[in-house]
């Protein structure tokens, strides 16, 4: 259930902010995806592999890939999309 105290992500700042090498920002955007990420990740798991190193794996992709990121798909499903290409792969 959400806590109703804290507020919603901001996700356009957030991202502006991690496109600035905010590090505050990118702790703050891997906090929110890490739900979405490490379902996927279980969920789609090779035998033999970690799930918080392909959840890490995840992550320092969509981090190098973020100059891709053109918003015409919401950012959780562009993230979705690689943890699922990661996984497969």
């Amino acid at each position: 259930m959400p806590d109703d105290d804290v507020p919603p992500l901001d996700l356009a700042g957030v991202l502006e902010r991690v496109r600035q090498r905010d590090q505050a920002a990118a702790r703050e955007l891997v906090d929110h995806l890490y739900p979405l990420v490490i379902r996927i990740v279980r969920s789609h798991l090779p035998r033999r592999v970690a799930e918080e190193d392909l959840a890490q794996e995840v992550f320092m992709k969509m981090f190098t890939r973020l100059d891709q990121y053109q918003g015409a798909v919401p950012f959780p499903h562009w993230v979705s999309r690689i943890a699922v290409t990661t996984c497969i792969d």
